[in-house]
């Protein structure tokens, strides 16, 4: 009776002495990675799932007289080489795209009143019930600072609110706080978007606040503008 263990045990050997799985791995882990990241669960697919079972019920193997634990930490290795390189490779991009994003094109002005528009169009994209309500909303001129302090939701203190910022006689922003935090590495990483982009463009490339507290408006809207 043909003794399956063996044969495929010297087969694994051979293999391992060509360097074969080596080869094999690099080859088809080059070709294949990018569509594994663009479509992770293909393997589980319903083809897949049955293609799996009936292999199984074709080999009768008994894995415990296999000699292949060697054989799977090689292959998990050049797997995990591979696929730590290509999370590398696609965050490096990823990276510079959402810098690019995040320092792109910045206007040398904006208005007060543009800011706080644009922070309520940003709140009413997720939070429809805030239509009718109004902002919270301070400002207190200094001698050399005015301090301005704002938040999508109605009824906050000055301290209490989500963005603060306070800007110079000539329209500088001197210190932006979000959520408690300034602008440093763990708010950049945490991600910023809407206002929180508008803000960090405004203070890295120095554009002009210009504070027309008359024009701004607290209210959401009652109902969608046209």
């Amino acid at each position: 009776m043909m003794d399956l263990n063996k044969l495929v045990n010297d087969s694994l050997g051979k293999i391992q002495a060509e360097g074969f799985v080596e080869q094999v791995v690099e080859e088809q882990l080059k070709k294949t990675i990018k569509s594994i990241v663009h479509d992770v669960l293909r393997e589980y697919s319903d083809f897949g799932k049955n293609l799996k079972k009936q292999v199984e019920s074709q080999l009768n193997i008994n894995l415990d007289k296999l000699n292949i634990a060697s054989y799977n930490l090689m292959v998990l290795n050049a797997v995990k080489e591979k696929l730590d390189e290509a999370m590398y490779l696609q965050g490096i991009e990823k990276i510079k795209a959402d810098m690019d994003e995040i320092l792109g094109t910045s206007k040398n002005e904006y208005k007060l009143s543009e800011l706080i528009e644009k922070l309520k169009n940003d709140a009413l994209e997720y939070e429809d019930d805030l239509r009718g309500e109004e902002m919270s909303f301070h400002i207190e001129p200094g001698s050399s600072l005015t301090f301005i302090s704002f938040d999508k939701e109605p009824d906050k203190h000055r301290y209490e609110c989500k963005y603060r910022i306070s800007v110079d006689k000539e329209g500088k922003l001197i210190s932006v706080k979000i959520g408690g935090m300034e602008f440093k590495n763990n708010v950049i990483m945490g991600g910023l978007y809407g206002i929180e982009a508008t803000l960090f463009k405004m203070y890295t490339q120095g554009s002009k606040l210009i504070i027309d507290e008359d024009e701004v408006d607290t209210y959401y809207p009652e109902e969608w503008e046209d």
